[in-house]
């Protein structure tokens, strides 16, 4: 099987499983023998996304803050495109820069941390609908209706990945069902060590392939879990300072206040109704 014929693309956004997807994503180009790429901002493609795909003979994009600006200028792909109940974005986001996110890459975070430590939960939700506000307008600015591009709401998405993640590569052409016996898979393994040896050890060795098997996107998935992500911990049970701090949909009522939806519709009550995490723009706790 040959490298794909057109870019396979991830578009999220922050706090929306995009670290757990691209996780997923890295690990099957490691098997089939394909070049993948996480961006996080437009430094790191020197703001010409397509020169840098294509230096980088990319095959597998990550977006995770995606713009629909830079996927406008895309050679041709097929992607899917993750959202999250911005209210729970916003509690997500609040813990993440209060304890666990990196900052080496995003030095505005260090500055942002600082004032969170500072402050009290309830005033650093209020600083986290500025800090948040371009992640916000990306959502509300993004094109739903590109025919190439699946449409995915995380807090669906999570509660079945298996058959998810199936459905994804299936619509990304990238799913390959046919049977495999026993012929076949040694055929595959043996090809998969080799990729894999060759992306870690640098070895011309192993052959691209454009799909992968199900039972392996499966087993990929099932390895990629929030348990084994989490030491065993499961969702629900939250541990403030993890990356993966609860997994579990609806957090957002748990830390806002009455004054917090009040601020939040006047700024984003639109993109809550666009979203359809809400069909009456006069919600509340």
């Amino acid at each position: 099987m040959a490298r794909p014929e057109y870019l396979i693309a991830y578009f999220g956004h922050h706090k929306c499983a995009s670290t757990w997807v691209h996780s997923i994503l890295a690990s099957v180009c490691d098997e089939i023998g394909l070049q993948s790429s996480y961006l996080a901002n437009e430094e790191m493609f020197g703001g010409d996304l397509p020169s840098y795909l294509a230096q980088n003979s990319i095959d597998v994009l990550s977006l995770v803050n995606a713009n629909i600006e830079h996927v406008r200028k895309l050679p041709e792909f097929r992607g899917f495109h993750m959202v999250r109940d911005p209210r729970d974005i916003l509690a997500s986001a609040y813990f993440s820069h209060l304890h666990s996110h990196k900052t080496e890459a995003w030095p505005a975070l260090i500055e942002h941390r600082n004032k969170l430590q500072r402050v009290s939960k309830e005033e650093g939700l209020f600083l986290e609908m500025d800090f948040n506000a371009s992640v916000f307008e990306d959502m509300k600015t993004w094109d739903y209706e590109q025919t190439n591009v699946m449409e995915l709401k995380q807090e669906v998405f999570t509660k079945d990945p298996l058959n998810g993640f199936v459905e994804v590569f299936r619509f990304l052409g990238a799913l390959d069902e046919t049977h495999h016996g026993k012929k076949s898979q040694a055929k595959y393994l043996l090809t998969s060590a080799a990729n894999v040896i060759r992306r870690h050890y640098k070895l011309p060795i192993g052959k691209s392939m454009a799909s992968l098997p199900a039972e392996r996107l499966l087993g990929i998935v099932h390895n990629h879990r929030f348990e084994t992500k989490t030491d065993g911990r499961a969702a629900g049970d939250e541990d403030v300072t993890s990356h993966y701090r609860k997994g579990t949909a609806g957090d957002w009522r748990n830390h806002f206040k009455a004054e917090h939806v009040t601020e939040f519709k006047q700024r984003h009550n639109e993109l809550i109704l666009q979203l359809g995490y809400e069909t009456n723009p006069d919600w509340g706790l």
